[in-house]
């Protein structure tokens, strides 16, 4: 399809499944016109001067089985919109926040607190079951029948160290049909399975009503968990030499966060992480954004940061990225972030710049219309979604 018939088309056929009102012979059909949940693709066509092409839509049932950092719930909520029927399925987290030994202890209590979840999952006829964390997918592996699974980060990269959980985690990827992943780094750590694979960006939401950007840098946000696997021992020994050129915080976040506010309280303010509601608000007050420092690609911290149009700093993998470069300063430690803050502190233009085209850039690649024809094509094949 023409890239900019779709463009164009995206809006107009989006609010039309949402209003299922239109009038016309090109209206897109209501719930009560489409075929009952699970059945085949149909197609209308866009009424218009310049229409005429056609649209494929199928009307399924869909469950999304756990939710990690809210994604699923907005996968929800894009495929209602697409006229599809969404059950979210929560699973049991008993034993999740222990340290092993004890959380391998607590795993055939977990599996068993599953079996409501898995009950339901065989009582319903769901075209499509979608379970988020690979380590959750146990779910599917016991419920026998096709479904997806979708990586988010150490569900890889941790499981696949420890010997008992990379057992499961590799039996999930052997019987997923496919195993979305939410970051480029990600497929490294399970390599032979390229085939299985499919890069699923983060849905970022992106407010049209942005805050102007920064006009200089008098505040900067360390804003990532504070955790040994976001590189902040590479960014903290940054804040003795910021003190004096601008205000630091840091969100109290994450198992390093008591050691870290009693070492680095006299020079970094620490706040309490804020609900995803709250987000936005909590970035504006920041001219700039400093982001992990170890992963190589963006987290939805970064992500978050950049759709609010706040300049971020991060240590990035610029292979990872090779068609669309995020416009990100790259640092890899203190020294590239004390080099970055000064810069562009007194670069006006830089700073927005950075602040335009980061929002753009997050649009394209995280926006949710983007991640809908991806989630779409995924489930039903690539002409399933314009």
């Amino acid at each position: 399809m023409d890239p900019k018939r779709t463009t164009r088309a995206t809006p107009s056929r989006m609010a039309m499944r949402r209003r299922g009102r239109d009038k016309g012979p090109g209206r897109a059909p209501s719930l009560a016109d489409r075929p009952r949940r699970g059945s085949y693709r149909i197609r209308w066509t866009l009424a218009g001067p310049r229409s005429g092409f056609w649209l494929d839509y199928r009307v399924a049932r869909i469950a999304l089985v756990h939710d990690i950092a809210g994604v699923a719930r907005i996968q929800a909520q894009l495929l209602r919109e697409a006229g599809h029927e969404v059950d979210q399925i929560p699973l049991s987290e008993l034993g999740a926040s222990l340290s092993w030994p004890a959380k391998a202890l607590a795993i055939p209590l977990r599996v068993a607190a599953y079996v409501p979840a898995i009950g339901k999952l065989k009582s319903n006829r769901y075209d499509i079951v979608h379970i988020h964390w690979l380590s959750q997918g146990i779910v599917g592996l016991l419920l026998g029948r096709p479904f997806f699974a979708q990586a988010h980060g150490s569900d890889l990269h941790v499981n696949m160290r420890n010997p008992l959980v990379r057992r499961v985690t590799l039996s999930v990827i052997e019987k997923a049909r496919t195993v979305f992943y939410v970051t480029p780094d990600l497929p490294a750590y399970a390599p032979g399975f390229d085939q299985k694979f499919s890069y699923l960006p983060n849905p970022i939401e992106i407010d049209d009503q942005a805050e102007p950007p920064p006009m200089k840098v008098a505040r900067a946000l360390i804003f990532t968990r504070l955790a040994p696997v976001k590189g902040v021992d590479r960014i903290f020994p940054a804040a003795d030499r910021l003190r004096g050129i601008v205000e630091l915080t840091a969100l109290e976040w994450g198992p390093l966060a008591n050691e870290y506010a009693q070492r680095y309280g006299r020079l970094v303010r620490f706040v309490p992480p804020v609900p995803h509601g709250e987000v936005g608000a909590l970035l504006s007050q920041f001219d700039v954004v400093i982001g992990q420092m170890s992963a190589g690609s963006l987290g939805l911290s970064e992500l978050e940061a950049m759709a609010a149009g706040r300049p971020v700093i991060t240590g990035i993998d610029w292979s990872l990225y090779p068609k669309d470069p995020p416009p990100v300063i790259a640092a890899a430690d203190a020294d590239g972030i004390v080099a970055a803050i000064e810069k562009l502190r007194h670069d006006e233009g830089e700073l927005a710049r950075l602040s335009r085209d980061g929002r753009e850039w997050v649009r394209r690649n995280h926006g949710f219309e983007r991640h809908l024809q991806l989630l779409e094509a995924a489930y039903f094949g690539p002409g399933a979604s314009s």
